[in-house]
């Protein structure tokens, strides 16, 4: 009888190691992450700053493997990548969440480490192009490497291997600002995800789309207003031949649904393409919800009628220097729409446009509008136009012609609550000819005419804190220029009157060349307060479209005008200031404004400004001025400008009026619009009759010390002092001036950081001292009388020397006395040669001092110096060693990590070595300071 004892014991151990092999694997599933999180995430952070001119960065990370299982779901959040240079401080990509799967084994082989699938989720991307070209995304770093070396190592393997299942964005927010292209776009909430087998040389790629808003903006015209975007298209790829074809696919604006068929072509840098598309509807009110002030939450309810057809190609080739074939053509036929809430339509809407290029050159191109005619309640709109050969020479035939009653179109759009809008617009223009009859000031071959009118205009609406009243508005045009011949306005509280004429404007419409114009303006009232009050706040939703470095306080002169402007402005509210009769001329060209003998009334004084303000570095805007300042009030004067505030605190304290002038002031402003002083080289004088001063603390600082009450609260008479301003100082040239009926010489320095050096020299009547102080001035002249066999009387007027420092708040007060001239000093005797050379040697021995002192100070510093290289060296060749001696990966790994908080802790004691130094060397410096002064006043007892 055979025994089942073996049996059971060999399903023991099979179980008990199954058992034991699995409970490894769990183990290895959660140890994993732990194990290799660190160097991942060091070698992601590593290979990102190494090659990247920028800095990039993330908060918190997770690293998993049982919920991914083969790979690694490595998720980081609060990623961010911060340009640099011109882009310092801009956000280029902020992600909330990013999620990779790694494959496994890849990690564990030590690379190249394969990515199968990215989530991105809630990311905020800012991509932005200078006006010089520059763009903020080129932040890879230029390769080291020379040619010969890439063409020999062609081969060398990649850190990582893309080799993606899934990627997909859930709710971003994209802004693309092109200031060299003009061109602006937001998506908002923008979710796209790609599905489809990567590592296969054929296979299909699903794409899926959606953004809730989506804008596009060129050349300051918005093409498309916060439209809702949607994709769905299946594309055939044949990664073999770099060929992707479409397949099923909708392109969704709104309502507006268009279908795609074609290829497109990548085999190298061109790309060859054969693509059509086309409006899947017939219907016009597909298109209709392209309109911004049409397509509204009541868009479902309109009623509409008529047809659209709308197509187009693009066929050929395309690189840098070459565009294909393309063609558009829109058609509308006998439409119209109405809301079923408004008493009137918008009818016999018929539009034909057709967009053509046969060659893919950008000069064949052709855009004919042979009919778009449209009455919105009764009032006709009609335009025809022809433009051919755009680039060389543009050649226009149009004829606009329209009559508007505004107050009509509430009748036929629904407004938004509060808003109003009254008066008429009419047009009536012709244009006929090629661009260059203008510019050869053949005028005769070009044939331009017409007028634009407005008139009694009302405009009122809840993104306004004002309502604006158009009265008129006339423009006539001719061949040579375009006549302001009439501009009444009222805009809130600020009306304007202006007249004259802009030259080049169908250059600067058509070819985006400079437009000229010069205009006379007068004005009761200018409230910029009011004014700025608007684009403040559509300036703040700006700014959170781009990002939170985006400046809003900067006015940016536009680079293509050439304005002149003769103004005649009664008041100007600005901030807090009040600006009365401003007349001048200003002159807006080449991104800067000039002002030219632009003279105003503000607080109670006469203003004459000459100078410039300039935004050619709209981050670094430039004011140059001359400024002539006449009978300003102190007080005023001081409460309104900061510059004033930091340079002249004194004003906070003094009562008066003075007249100044401020000459080559030159600085860049930030985006405060205020200036930088630091940076400020200017000059100037200052002049004022009388001035009381009172609780000034140098002054009161000043009275303490000489026991004078009268310099505590004082007049200052006939100041005619000249300054100057400079590395962040305002110093005053020597001047000759009263206070309290003193005759005193002032020279000295006032700091942005408050810091104050001056020198008083002063002539002070012994009856202001009062009876004790002249009391030990008799018996000091007795002394020195007896010592020196003299019979010298100390003089009526005591010369005193004062030195100002400390700041303003907390002022040291230094004084000495002397006779008058040619009398012995208060302090000497008439052996002044004798105490003279005495003082002279005393001088020379703390110079002695404090010169040894130097030289052992500079041996000090160099051997920490010496002593701190040395420690950093035999430190970091001892980390490096304990890397060289691990014997397997994770040892190696381990090392490293210990030999960067080693190299870490040697940077410390190095640094320390050399901060050590630097106190005792200031002690040494310090103590013989104070020698040296105790030397000095030692001789001069």
């Amino acid at each position: 009888m055979t025994s089942s004892k073996p049996k059971k014991s060999l399903l023991a151990r099979i179980l008990k190691w199954t058992g034991i092999s699995l409970l490894l694997i769990i183990l290895l599933l959660i140890a994993a992450p732990f194990i290799f999180k660190d160097k991942i995430v060091a070698l992601v952070k590593e290979q990102a700053n190494a090659n990247l001119n920028a800095k990039v960065d993330f908060g918190d990370f997770d690293l998993s493997l049982i919920s991914s299982f083969p790979d690694f779901r490595f998720k980081i959040q609060k990623v961010s990548v911060i340009g640099i240079d011109d882009f310092k401080d801009d956000t280029l990509a902020y992600i909330g969440e990013l999620s990779t799967d790694i494959n496994l084994k890849s990690v564990l082989n030590g690379g190249p480490y394969q990515i199968n699938s990215i989530v991105i989720d809630k990311a905020r991307i800012l991509g932005k192009v200078l006006k010089s070209g520059v763009a903020n995304w080129d932040i890879a770093k230029p390769s080291t490497d020379t040619i010969s070396e890439v063409a020999a190592d062609t081969s060398a393997p990649t850190k990582f291997a893309l080799k993606l299942k899934e990627f997909k964005i859930t709710e971003a927010y994209i802004v693309y600002d092109d200031q060299k292209g003009n061109m602006y776009a937001k998506l908002e909430n923008f979710n796209y995800s790609i599905n489809g087998d990567f590592t296969q040389d054929i296979f299909v790629m699903k794409n899926l789309m959606d953004i809730a808003k989506t804008t596009f903006k060129m050349d300051g015209v918005a093409y498309l207003n916060e439209v809702h975007t949607k994709m769905k298209a299946d594309l055939d790829m044949d990664m073999l031949q770099s060929k992707y074809t479409f397949k099923e696919n909708e392109f969704s604006l709104n309502d507006l649904t268009l279908g795609f068929d074609g290829y497109v072509l990548m085999p190298d840098t061109n790309i060859d393409m054969d693509l059509k598309f086309g409006a899947k509807q017939t219907e016009f009110k597909a298109i209709l919800s392209l309109i911004p002030s049409v397509y509204s939450k009541d868009f479902a309810s309109v009623k509409t009628s008529g047809k659209i057809a709308l197509d187009g190609h693009a066929k050929g080739r395309y690189n840098a220097s070459q565009l294909p074939a393309f063609g558009v053509n829109l058609s509308i036929v006998n439409a119209m729409f109405k809301y079923p809430s408004l008493p009137k339509s918008v009818d016999k809407i018929n539009i034909d446009v057709k967009v053509l290029n046969p060659t893919g050159v950008l000069d064949a191109t052709t855009v004919d509008i042979n009919k778009f005619h449209i009455e919105m309640a009764g009032n006709p709109i009609d335009i025809v136009a022809h433009i051919k050969t755009p680039i060389s020479d543009p050649g226009i035939n149009t004829n606009i012609k329209g009559l508007i009653n505004l107050a009509s179109v509430k009748d036929f759009v629904p407004l938004e609550k509060g808003d109003n809008l009254s008066g008429t617009i009419k047009a009536d223009i012709s244009a006929d000819g090629h661009m260059s009859a203008i510019d050869k000031k053949e005028f005769d071959k070009f044939n331009a005419s017409g007028a634009f009118e407005i008139d009694q205009m009302n405009y009122k609406t809840s993104t306004l804190p004002y309502e604006v009243k158009l009265n008129t508005m006339k423009l006539n045009f001719t061949t040579q220029y375009v006549e302001l011949a009439a501009f009444d306005a009222l805009m809130g509280k600020s009306d304007i009157r202006a007249s004259g004429r802009i030259d080049n404007l169908l250059q600067y419409i058509f070819k985006d060349d400079l437009i000229k114009g010069t205009f006379a303006l007068n004005s009761n009232l200018m409230d910029l307060n009011e004014l700025m009050a608007s684009d403040s706040t559509a300036a703040t939703t700006a700014t959170v479209a781009v990002d939170s470095t985006a400046t809003t306080g900067v006015f940016a002169v536009p680079a293509n005008y050439d304005f002149n402007l003769d103004a005649k402005i009664n008041k100007v509210l600005y901030t807090n200031l009040v600006l009365e009769n401003m007349v001048g001329n200003i002159v807006v060209r080449d991104q800067k404004v000039d002002m030219t003998n632009l003279r105003m009334n503000v607080i109670g004084g006469a203003l004459t400004i000459n100078g410039y303000y300039e935004t050619t570095n709209i981050k670094k805007p430039t004011v140059g001025m001359n400024l002539k300042m006449e009978n300003f009030d102190i007080q005023t004067t001081f409460k309104t400008f900061n510059s004033v505030k930091k340079l002249a605190p004194i004003g906070e304290y003094a009562k008066g009026m003075f007249t100044a002038s401020l000459e080559n002031f030159k600085t860049s402003l930030n985006d405060k619009m205020e200036p930088d002083l630091n940076a400020v080289d200017a000059h100037g004088v200052f002049k004022t009759n009388k001035v009381s001063v009172g609780g000034f603390p140098p002054f009161v600082k000043l009275g303490e010390a000489l026991k004078i009450e009268q310099l505590k609260n004082m007049d200052v008479d006939n100041v005619n002092a000249k300054y100057a301003i400079k590395n962040g100082r305002l110093y005053l040239e020597p001047f000759d001036v009263k206070i309290a009926g003193i005759n005193t010489n002032i020279s000295g320095s006032t700091g942005l950081d408050q810091t104050i050096d001056y020198t008083y020299k002063m002539e002070i009547p012994r009856s202001m001292f009062g009876g004790a102080a002249n009391k030990v001035l008799d018996g000091l002249m007795a002394q020195a009388n007896a010592k020196a066999g003299t019979n010298i009387t100390l003089g009526e007027k005591i010369k005193v020397n004062v030195s100002m420092g400390g700041t303003v708040t907390k002022p040291t007060i230094k004084t000495g006395m002397k006779g008058e001239e040619g009398q012995p000093s208060v302090i000497s005797t008439v052996t002044t040669q004798a105490l003279n050379a005495g003082i002279d040697k005393a001088n020379e021995e703390a110079q002695k001092i404090l010169e040894d002192a130097k030289v052992q100070v500079d041996r000090l510093k160099a051997e920490a110096k010496t002593l701190s290289d040395k420690t950093k060296q035999e430190g970091y060749a001892n980390a490096d060693r304990l890397v060289e001696e691990a014997s397997n990966p994770i040892a190696k790994m381990a090392a490293k990590k210990g030999a960067e908080l080693a190299k870490k802790e040697v940077d410390k004691k190095a640094q320390q070595i050399l901060d050590e130094a630097d106190v005792r060397g200031k002690k040494i410096l310090d103590d013989a300071k104070v020698k040296a002064d105790a030397k000095a006043a030692e001789s001069k007892k």
